[in-house]
């Protein structure tokens, strides 16, 4: 594969209107992109694959990224794309490193040094997560409203399209280990792992007693040390928050969200949706 010449993407041929926090551009699979050129930029970028699949080329290796996949590149790194397969959509989100949304400030944001750090050239290009398909439209949703924002002339777009690029980049978060709720280091993680995979199925005491190798005693103290709450009460919260995530983002039945999430029926969900909070 050859590699063609290497172009830098100048901030003022992007950012022409200064207030800003960020730009969206979209590209396509075409016979004319069938490879982008090896470029850097003087600028950040977000890569979302929102559909299709892609070569993402850099420095020292090549990753195959397919629908989902997101990461961030800094200013200064050499990167470019190839083989850019049929129905392929990646939207590339541009913005300055230095210059973090409010919001995200004020929280605390949990991937700061990743996607705003103090020296970017420290920071190595990195497939940061990716987002599951009933996420992902959530995702899009986001990233067609700031470029919609970017192109109206409403008073306070800034404002609104900072807040949706704070909410973006959180949205993204919840999709990378760093911030998986709980921490790493808590006692029942491979119990919680085990959970996480297996919400569509019946979860018993005894399986999770298996994978820890604790008795049922000990397994519900360490649960209420790490979670405040026991196996069953913190099986029955994920099923409900990932049935909330369903509905508010597919068009799935609510049968099907039952099914997917490990409620004996429509019926079931319905009336613990009605009756608990996740």
């Amino acid at each position: 594969m050859a590699i063609k010449h290497h172009e830098r993407l100048k901030d003022a041929d992007y950012f022409k209107e200064s207030a800003l926090p960020c730009i969206v551009h979209e590209m396509r699979e075409a016979p004319s992109n069938a490879f982008v050129a090896m470029h850097d930029h003087e600028f950040s970028e977000l890569v979302v694959i929102a559909s299709g699949k892609i070569k993402h080329v850099h420095a020292d290796r090549t990753d195959r990224l397919s629908k989902g996949d997101f990461f961030v590149i800094h200013p200064g790194e050499r990167h470019g794309y190839a083989e850019l397969a049929p129905n392929t959509v990646v939207f590339n989100v541009l913005y300055h490193c230095e210059r973090p949304p409010t919001p995200l400030v004020i929280t605390g944001f949990p991937l700061m040094n990743e996607f705003f750090p103090q020296n970017p050239a420290s920071v190595r290009v990195n497939t940061l997560g990716r987002v599951s398909r009933y996420n992902l439209s959530e995702v899009l949703q986001l990233i067609n409203l700031i470029r919609r924002e970017g192109l109206s002339e409403q008073p306070m777009r800034h404002t609104v399209c900072e807040s949706l690029f704070a909410s973006l980049l959180l949205c993204l978060s919840r999709a990378t280990p760093q911030v998986n709720e709980p921490m790493q280091d808590i006692s029942v993680q491979k119990e919680i792992d085990f959970i996480a995979t297996n919400l569509s199925h019946k979860i018993t005491l005894d399986e999770l007693c298996s994978i820890s190798g604790m008795s049922p005693s000990t397994l519900h103290r360490e649960f209420r040390k790490a979670l405040g709450k026991s196996p069953g009460d913190y099986i029955l919260s994920m099923r409900i928050k990932k049935a909330m995530s369903l509905r508010e983002t597919t068009d799935l039945s609510l049968c099907e969200i039952a099914s997917r999430t490990g409620f004996c029926d429509a019926s079931h969900l319905s009336h613990t949706l009605a009756t608990h909070k996740p």
